[in-house]
């Protein structure tokens, strides 16, 4: 959806049991599909989708977006909109995404869904880059829920704040009374948005190549719909029946789709597109805390690394467990301090949020550098390992350093090549300390630096 502010597939390594390669879906001709939620379970799945729980700060929303506001019933994802104060909004709503668990550059991107409307209501299926960077941006489907009948295909490129938006409507139904499918073939000289299966609106201008994950949301209110009036309806309901991501099927060369849960998987040599004969290397790589455990799929057997063999399409999937012998969580619960809080006190983004243990809250601090998070473990431990859950807004240049009073620093890791997401860091030297601290010196986008978590491993 519209942001004011703020390799064919890259299987995401936290994507887990996300989808089985053997899907009940037929695939469009000339597609092979990859990942897909068909929402037959009794919750969201965690190793699918994230669930946000904040109320975001773009294009002046009036929603809280509200964990209990997702659902998954009768074979359908349901994103509910209500007229509740939470959070220092008036409405909360529903927003789901697949950061963290899958992303892909170049695909189709389909969702059959029912949505919702009235004045001030705004569904949207959308994409963004995993790098946090934006633009670019693909909207798959946006509506403005005055205008039942009318979509919006849109793409965002550029560069902030010089980004730039183009796209095409689409009047058709009224696409709140019943189920329709939005789709989108991203390709790397052409994107095209379908509706129902005619194409609406085509753009080989500004294609972006670099991999994205999924959004499903609906927002309340905004710069673009205008806020709900006394002819708005609540609570409003925005029906997902399912969501499907296919690879192109180009039928001289196979697609290896990989998953896994609490780690990733390294392979060689890179993809995911092979030539038939090739072998490829794959070594699971555990999460710290977890251990690998035995592959399932075309790779089966508990041998790390192992091999598969391009004679056909692959899906492979890495499972971990628990290490009985590997470092405690120390973090859980300690105070947390920060150089700074992002000004909207409204919206409990403080450096306690990075270690509630709950990936829905965040820190988050002012857009400028150098900021920096602490953690007080209570007592000197001995150090492991730090993962860092990041949100969009990361850290590009920052230093862990340790401190046994908290006011004499060292460096136990230091990087420039920050990357966002889900950092396990397990190379710093054994140390000891009480006292452990995150500082920024260059963000990775325009905004502040953002942490889902800290977390400290040890002894």
């Amino acid at each position: 959806m519209r942001m004011r502010i703020a390799s064919v597939l890259t299987g995401l390594a936290a994507a887990g049991a996300a989808c089985q390669a053997a899907a009940a879906a037929e695939a469009p001709p000339g597609w092979h599909l990859v990942w897909e939620d068909e929402f037959e379970g009794e919750a969201v799945d965690p190793a699918r989708w994230r669930v946000e729980h904040a109320a975001l700060v773009k294009n002046n929303e009036l929603q809280f977006y509200a964990s209990d506001d997702v659902d998954v019933r009768d074979g359908r994802l349901v994103l509910r909109s209500q007229a509740r104060p939470l959070g220092g909004r008036q409405y909360t709503s529903g927003l789901v995404e697949t950061k963290g668990k899958f992303a892909q550059a170049f695909g189709r991107f389909e969702v059959r869904a029912k949505l919702p409307g009235g004045q001030g209501i705004w569904p949207a299926h959308w994409l963004l880059p995993t790098d946090g960077g934006w633009p670019p941006e693909l909207d798959i489907m946006e509506l403005l829920g005055h205008e039942p009948n009318t979509v919006y295909l849109t793409q965002h490129w550029g560069a902030w704040p010089n980004n730039r938006l183009g796209g095409e409507p689409f009047t058709g139904p009224d696409f709140t009374q019943d189920f329709h499918t939005f789709a989108l073939e991203w390709e790397p000289d052409e994107i095209r948005w379908y509706v129902d299966g005619e194409l609406r609106h085509r753009s080989r201008e500004h294609v972006p190549t670099v991999p994205c994950f999924l959004i499903l949301n609906t927002a309340v209110g905004g710069d673009w719909p205008g806020p709900p009036d006394e002819t708005t309806v609540f609570p409003q309901f925005h029906e997902i029946d399912y969501v499907r991501v296919y690879a192109r099927d180009t039928g001289d060369s196979f697609i290896l789709t990989m998953w896994a849960d609490h780690g990733r998987i390294l392979h060689t040599p890179p993809g995911p597109r092979y030539e038939a004969g090739d072998v490829v290397t794959m070594l699971a790589r555990p999460s710290i805390g977890y251990r690998f455990a035995r592959w399932s799929g075309d790779a089966e057997g508990a041998r790390n690394p192992s091999t598969v063999t391009m004679t056909a399409h692959r899906s492979v999937r890495a499972h971990f467990e628990p290490d009985p012998h590997g470092p405690a969580l120390l973090s859980a619960g300690a105070r947390a301090t920060a150089s700074s809080v992002e000004p909207h006190p409204e919206l409990a983004l403080g450096a306690a949020m990075a270690s509630d243990g709950d990936p829905q809250t965040r820190w988050s601090s002012a857009f400028s550098d150098p900021q920096w998070i602490m953690l007080d473990l209570g007592e000197r431990r001995v150090i492991e390992g730090i993962r860092l859950n990041w949100e969009l807004a990361y850290g590009k240049a920052y230093d862990l350093q340790v401190s046994d009073d908290g006011e004499a620093w060292r460096t136990a890791y230091a990087t420039r090549q920050g990357a966002g997401g889900l950092e396990d860091i397990t190379i710093m030297p054994s140390t000891s300390a009480r006292y452990v601290r995150l500082y920024g010196r260059a963000r990775g986008t325009q905004f502040g630096y953002s942490l889902l978590e800290f977390e400290v491993y040890g002894r």
